[in-house]
């Protein structure tokens, strides 16, 4: 981004923290669920294991939602309280725009990949958290720049987002099967 000049950086990384807004929002979430399904994995509650996630998976989806809206909605808002440089102002708004397009996925991503973690598919887990910003996003930067220029500088995170989605998905899915061969009824 620096070769495009210190206000192209300025409004990035103040268009980072806006989606942070969700981000760690959904981050808690996730860590916070962490330990509940742990439980149900090792004590074989599956019923109860099923319940949780759902309402996780639910929860989280629509609370990441309801926060990308409304940094969607309050974006100019938010960024005069960090900049009044009316150029950084100008690419912070446009990559907020960008960056947000993905933001209402975090809370899903977050919550199936520490139920990962909890269902101790740590390989799996690993993989995942180095995907979206390194595997997975590091290529999808060269990629997008190559492509778009500037801004494919910053589709390259929602490109990394949607494809990190998608391989917890599956990993996540894979696990399962994984544990559905040791799952036995459930006594809650």
């Amino acid at each position: 981004m620096a070769r495009y000049g210190n206000m192209a950086v300025a409004g990035m990384g103040v268009a980072a923290k806006v989606t942070m807004i969700t981000g760690m929002i959904c981050v808690g979430i996730g860590q916070g669920v962490q330990p509940l399904i742990g439980f149900c994995v090792g004590a074989k509650k599956w019923e109860r294991f099923k319940k949780i996630m759902n309402f996780s998976i639910v929860f989280a989806l629509l609370l990441s939602v309801a926060m990308t809206g409304i940094c969607y909605l309050f974006t100019e808002q938010i960024v005069h309280a960090f900049l009044t440089d009316q150029t950084a102002f100008d690419f912070e708004m446009q990559f907020s725009r960008i960056l947000l397009s993905t933001s209402f996925l975090f809370g899903l991503f977050y919550v199936l990949c520490n139920a990962l973690q909890a269902m101790g598919a740590a390989t799996a887990a690993l993989v995942v958290n180095l995907s979206r910003q390194g595997i997975i996003y590091i290529p999808a930067v060269f990629i997008m720049q190559t492509l778009l220029g500037i801004t494919g500088l910053v589709w390259a995170q929602p490109v990394a987002d949607v494809l990190s989605l998608l391989l917890v998905a599956l990993l996540y899915i894979f696990s399962m099967r994984k544990m559905k061969s040791k799952m036995k009824p459930a006594t809650d």
